[in-house]
């Protein structure tokens, strides 16, 4: 079951880049609780390798593949979530009191962007609020 992560030189720099002085420590993890052949590692081709030969349809692996190609760590096999949503879909008043401000979507979808989440450039319906926060 476990793949050993093709590790070029290409991704593993990116990685390092963002994972600044926790690199060694983060990625020279060695995990003691799960068996290494029950482990699917991130990658560039994890959609290929992994999720292809489940019972998932064409759209939902070509939208996985979109939403892993897109973002501040696009082509790793990992993904960057805001995960604010859940807050406003279910009692916002507690999580966002401190910040009223992003009670407002568009302050959410700006704030996506800027940390590089994989959905936020991506999403068509979201362009009117790209544009206003100068991301074209």
């Amino acid at each position: 079951m476990a793949t050993e992560m093709k590790r070029s030189p290409a991704i593993v720099g990116r990685l390092e880049e963002l994972l600044g002085a926790e690199t060694r420590e983060l990625l020279d993890h060695k995990a003691q609780t799960i068996p290494k052949d029950q482990i699917h590692l991130p990658g560039p081709d994890f959609i290929d390798r992994v999720v292809s030969s489940s019972d998932r349809s064409t759209s939902v692996l070509r939208s996985l593949q979109s939403l892993l190609g897109h973002g501040r760590l696009a082509d790793t096999g990992y993904v960057s979530i805001l995960p604010v949503d859940q807050g406003i879909e279910h009692s916002a008043g507690a999580s966002f009191a401190p910040n009223p401000q992003y009670f407002d979507p568009g302050n959410i979808v700006k704030l996506a962007i800027e940390g590089g989440c994989n959905e936020a450039r991506r999403r068509h319906s979201l362009r009117a609020v790209r544009r206003e926060a100068g991301d074209h």
